[in-house]
């Protein structure tokens, strides 16, 4: 239900021209009969706060999927951590090559930095095999 409130606030936004974008929000019930109904309006020059809310989503389910897949056993000792985040093709053979970085230990360090590290964008599209050091 949640989620077809929002397709319908999104698309009222996505189709508005104007300076001042107003969308409806409507408060269905389970049997999808209208409740309320209450008008949002604001200013399209600031970005939108629900596309922000979406992206910002968007970062932590990315940031969530790549830990998961860095973990050493058995996904990490191959790359797929870093396929996902869009790397160069010699880093996965580089993984598989020395059996994950030295039995484990190469994933194990990018578990670490994908999880407790502050900016997660520098380890996208980054094509050194030690992702977490610095140029």
């Amino acid at each position: 239900m949640r989620y077809y409130l929002l397709s319908i606030l999104i698309l009222t936004c996505l189709f508005s021209k104007s300076e001042t974008i107003q969308a409806s929000l409507l408060y269905l019930d389970s049997s999808q009969t209208v409740i309320s109904e209450e008008i949002i309006s604001f200013d399209s020059k600031r970005p939108n706060p629900i596309f922000l809310l979406f992206k910002k989503k968007q970062r932590l389910n990315k940031r969530i999927t790549a830990a998961v897949l860095s973990f050493p056993f058995p996904f990490g000792i191959v790359g797929l951590h870093r396929i996902y985040l869009g790397t160069d093709p010699h880093v996965p053979v580089a993984y598989i090559a020395s059996l994950g970085g030295i039995f484990g230990l190469l994933p194990l360090m990018d578990f670490i930095a994908i999880t407790f590290g502050n900016d997660f964008e520098t380890y996208r599209n980054n094509g050194n095999v030690f992702m977490w050091m610095k140029d």
